[in-house]
């Protein structure tokens, strides 16, 4: 309970401590995810990320980030048996897995260095997020009324505390910026599952482009 006060306190002081004479801003990009906790499976997913700096002082460290990653169809095989006679005792299955992820973090960032043509590149910190892991799974060509998995896959829902870091370099132009940023996220910050499963909580570390938008509240 403690941690949602916390993330309602920061998102309140976002809010109403803005200033008078600078500018907030939006920004939006795209790219490539790939997670980096199950090395015996191949998650990858195409990243939307979306970044508010409510404050308007140019100075202010603080935004709100949005993160939504849609799969890439990841692939696994099962084993699946049967005690008929008739039909072979053991078959390998294909598995389909699709893990969705959605993310919202509350985080700063520390300004590291900017070029002379004015460019500028930034550490991004995101102490405090939550995230859902949304992952649907399913046997291609499964023979349920004749064969069973043994400890199969199962679809899961989970949502939990996560933290990320983000380095990022910004193209400077005079309405806005172009950007590129390197994500990396946690897995769940939660307990082993009740049921045992062959993947593990996903760690997304994105590489997206994209533009940051001024605008003056």
């Amino acid at each position: 309970m403690k941690l949602y006060h916390t993330i309602g306190g920061l998102l309140f002081f976002c809010l109403f401590s803005a200033g008078t004479n600078a500018q907030s801003f939006l920004s939006l990009s795209t790219g490539f995810s790939a997670d980096l906790n199950n090395p015996n499976h191949s998650f990858h997913h195409i990243p939307f990320s979306l970044i508010w700096k409510p404050l308007k002082q140019k100075n202010s460290p603080l935004f709100i980030e949005l993160d939504y990653d849609i799969p890439l169809p990841g692939k696994a095989s099962g084993d699946a048996y049967t005690l008929n006679p008739t039909l072979p005792q053991k078959v390998t299955l294909q598995e389909n897995i699709l893990p969705y992820i959605f993310t919202g973090s509350v985080g700063f960032r520390i300004h590291l260095l900017t070029t002379k043509d004015n460019n500028s590149f930034y550490l991004n910190i995101l102490p405090l997020g939550i995230c859902n892991q949304n992952i649907k799974v399913s046997y291609k060509n499964f023979d349920s009324r004749n064969y069973e998995v043994l400890n199969p896959d199962v679809n899961s829902s989970e949502t939990g505390f996560v933290m990320s870091i983000a380095p990022a370099y910004y193209f400077h132009k005079t309405k806005q910026d172009m950007m590129i940023i390197l994500h990396l996220q946690t897995p769940l910050l939660k307990g082993n599952r009740d049921y045992l499963l062959s993947y593990k909580y996903i760690a997304p570390v994105q590489l997206t482009f994209g533009y940051k938008f001024y605008y003056n509240k």
